[in-house]
């Protein structure tokens, strides 16, 4: 039963309407962003009141329940007491799924002092320019890019598993001033130490999406209602505070600006969009495509992605990719600002030139032998995946 509602929840939830209400409320975010937030932070507390909502009805009853009792002598004050009885322990059993919630951390390469000393050396250091923020572990997995990942850790969203997430992409593909940059814009959002505000607002967008999935992995008809409430809220929520998001994300630039300069910070957003644009397009596509076309390809991704970026990049590349990215109006797909917005934010109008890929981060921070075990592990997985 519950598995039929939840294919017709995802049937029903449109991603065009989170996308609509994301272009409607694009104008009061812009010039009026105090309104913005207020009306961003009112829907972030409705998600707190939606998840107490039976544990407060049931709390409110049954406080009330000794004085009814007492006062009691009519039978229809009797029977609005059972009544009453009745819906506190239907409230209690409804609350249940609440505190029976699993949520599923990332998975990956754990890293530690162990396996990369200098790494953890320069994620501690990190953690001591932005007051220490709580960091729980740090992974290599897949992908590109660098996440915090903020897990409850109980039913009510008051303590989380902080994990720090690294792409292996991030890593055999950036240079390591720019590598730390991400780093540190991560570490300086998760601190919060600029605008925690802001910050809290765009973290629960995470926060009610991993709710939404807890309770739709529950098989107990008794996390339906539940269920059926995020798997709406959830997505509305991420639309009204998609531009909080994007906030958060300029927030973000501005933390790596403690550690970097605006010209390398301008130089960073070029490279990630040439970067991303290259092994989302050219690289993945191609190697995938290859795999499954002959077997067991002579060059594995993860050992030939460095060599592959330094030759295949070619300037028109680079300049006809940049130039794209910065001439886009808007756009509502992605939290991440738009280069121009990002630019402007730290005082530039113009893009940098990215910086050629002479050392990369994994070159700089991780000893040669683990970096070669971890490659071949990566490779590895990736070729089962396309078994």
């Amino acid at each position: 039963m519950t598995n039929a509602v939840s294919r017709l929840l995802d049937r029903f939830t449109l991603p065009v309407n989170r996308f609509s209400l994301q272009r409607l409320l694009e104008p009061l975010a812009t010039r009026q962003p105090v309104v913005y937030r207020a009306l961003v932070t009112l829907v972030a507390l409705a998600g707190y009141l939606l998840l107490l909502l039976f544990p407060l009805i049931a709390l409110v009853l049954l406080r009330e329940l000794p004085q009814q009792v007492r006062a009691a002598g009519l039978w229809q004050e009797w029977l609005a007491i059972g009544i009453n009885l009745l819906i506190a322990l239907l409230a209690i059993v409804l609350s249940i799924p609440l505190f029976r919630n699993r949520f599923t951390r990332p998975r990956g390469l754990a890293i530690n002092r162990q396996n990369a000393p200098k790494l953890t050396q320069l994620v501690e250091q990190l953690r001591r320019d932005f007051k220490y923020p709580v960091l729980d572990q740090v992974i290599l997995r897949e992908g590109f890019g660098i996440e915090v990942n903020r897990t409850p850790r109980v039913g009510l969203p008051l303590l989380y598993h902080n994990t720090l997430v690294i792409g292996l992409d991030t890593l055999l593909t950036l240079p390591p001033g720019h590598f730390k940059s991400l780093l540190a814009r991560r570490i300086g959002q998760l601190a919060g130490i600029h605008n925690l505000h802001i910050g809290w607002l765009a973290s629960l967008r995470q926060t009610w999406r991993q709710y939404q999935q807890a309770f739709k992995q529950q098989t107990s008809p008794l996390a339906l209602p539940l269920q059926c409430v995020f798997a709406l809220y959830a997505p509305f929520y991420a639309g009204v505070a998609f531009y909080a998001a994007r906030q958060n994300e300029l927030e973000a630039d501005r933390y790596a600006l403690d550690i970097a300069n605006d010209e390398e910070l301008a130089s960073l957003f070029s490279q990630l969009i040439v970067t991303e644009t290259f092994l989302s397009t050219r690289f993945w596509p191609k190697v995938t495509q290859l795999a499954r076309r002959g077997g067991t390809p002579e060059h594995l991704p993860y050992a030939s992605i460095t060599r592959v970026l330094r030759r295949g990049l070619t300037r028109e590349d680079i300049q006809a990719w940049i130039k794209e990215a910065f001439e886009i109006p808007s756009d509502t797909r992605d939290s991440t600002p738009l280069l121009a917005q990002r630019l402007e934010n730290i005082g530039h109008h113009k893009p940098a030139s990215p910086r050629p890929l002479k050392e990369t981060a994994a070159d700089h921070f991780m000893d040669p032998d683990v970096m070669q075990k971890i490659i071949d592990k990566f490779d590895q997985q990736w070729l089962a995946k396309l078994e």
